[in-house]
């Protein structure tokens, strides 16, 4: 196919002329850089140049003035234009100029000089939210604050006996909640072992982490944090309940102390919950965005993979957000430390920011209702086309016979799944 083949009437906007020549100009963009006393230059690429055309035509003809008219009034339009070129095809660009030349001798016929610009695109810098890396980093502020505040607040030295039985009693009575069967859930037998030594170990180590409180709160910000690779998706959930436990059996104790013994019993007492609390809903906010799950491996290991948490909705996603954003209003409301309410507020935000993913389409929720008593396996058929999404709808509604939903009753159904 040879070059004529290829050649095309030349237009810009629509709008024809008849071309004579023909150039183009190509290159890189430089900064040359001379420094005084270095013989040697340096050259820094500055990118690609923008490529520019510069045509050399004519229009003829009885009625030419109209064609130069049309033609001056498309390089004066605002914004990018296709150029039809003769020998390039079509170019989107930008007319930077156009200069018409006429002679009295040359009836009938106006010269014509353009340069077009190639349009490109506008590209802008945009700046975008690292959830998972934002809430992890936000939540590790909450857990350092967490323990500085425990640490001033906690103490048993110079007290009686009975303030450091009190702590120890305590101490043991979270072991015993974090290691029960109704705080732990079905999961790898490995990962549960690992988490379930570690809770342990708090328990039995009670009396001597009392005279260390740093090391004691270390191991319980460890262990609570060993719940996300332990139990994967089960984890927020878990995370919640002990925040909701400890928040209850925090308020649970308002009786007056009498006593500088009594008084840092109740001190302490506060202090343990605060910390539980605080490291559950940190590690809860990072359970929302992203998913720990731990499996064997052939060497009789474990390994532990990463992925963002999914949602089944994006009204799922809006309740854990609310749950979250709820419990931490409810402890920076409670904690006396300034420190420690910058760093859930912080959270807050964070969490707020990143629930649901943005870049995630997550399908809506919707009511459905069945004209007639149908078997699930046909609702499905018809909302999705999809027979198998019959388990989805049963598992929405509980319906008493998945194999006759009642005509004329609502469903949740997903509305764009």
């Amino acid at each position: 196919m040879g070059w004529r083949d290829n050649y095309r009437a030349a237009t810009f906007r629509g709008v024809g002329f008849f071309v004579a020549t023909a150039d183009s100009t190509h290159g890189r963009r430089q900064a040359v850089h001379e420094t005084a006393q270095r013989d040697v230059p340096y050259t820094e690429d500055l990118g690609r140049k923008s490529r520019e055309f510069s045509i050399t035509g004519y229009l003829l003809g009885k009625e030419y003035d109209v064609a130069r008219e049309e033609l001056i009034k498309v390089c004066e339009q605002a914004g990018p234009g296709v150029l039809v070129h003769p020998y390039r095809g079509e170019l989107t660009v930008v007319c930077r100029g156009l200069t018409v030349s006429e002679a009295s001798d040359e009836g009938g016929k106006c010269t014509i000089s353009m340069t077009f610009l190639e349009a490109g695109e506008a590209s802008y810098p945009s700046a975008k939210v690292d959830s998972v890396n934002a809430i992890s980093e936000k939540g590790n502020e909450v857990t350092e604050m967490a323990k500085d505040s425990f640490v001033s607040d906690f103490l048993t030295k110079g007290y009686p006996s009975f303030v450091a039985d009190a702590a120890t009693s305590q101490i043991k009575e979270l072991s015993d909640f974090l290691s029960s069967p109704e705080f732990i859930v079905s999961s790898d037998i490995q990962a549960v072992s690992d988490y379930y030594d570690k809770v342990k170990s708090i328990g039995s180590d009670a009396f001597d982490l009392i005279q260390r409180p740093f090391q004691f709160a270390s191991q319980v910000v460890d262990a609570v944090g060993s719940i996300r690779s332990a139990f994967g998706s089960s984890a927020f959930s878990m995370l919640m309940s002990l925040f909701d436990q400890y928040t209850s059996s925090d308020n649970d104790d308002d009786a007056p102390a009498s006593t500088p013994s009594r008084q840092q019993v109740v001190k302490n007492t506060a202090a343990v919950s605060s910390l539980v609390r605080q490291s559950a809903i940190s590690q809860a906010a990072v359970a929302a965005v992203v998913t720990q799950t731990t499996e064997s491996v052939s060497n009789g290991g474990t390994k532990t993979t990463s992925s963002p948490t999914k949602y089944d909705s994006y009204e799922s996603a809006i309740t854990v957000r609310t749950e979250l954003a709820d419990s931490l209003d409810e402890e920076s409301e409670s904690t006396n430390s300034d420190l420690v309410y910058v760093a859930l507020t912080d959270l807050r935000t964070a969490v707020v920011q990143a629930v649901p993913d943005p870049d995630q389409d997550l399908p809506r929720l919707a009511k459905f209702s069945p004209r007639q008593t149908l078997p699930s396996l046909v609702v499905a058929y018809q909302l999705y086309g999809d027979a198998g999404r019959a388990d989805d709808i049963v598992a929405r509604n509980d319906p008493r016979r998945p194999g006759f939903l009642t005509g004329g009753q609502s469903l949740e159904v997903l509305a764009n799944g």
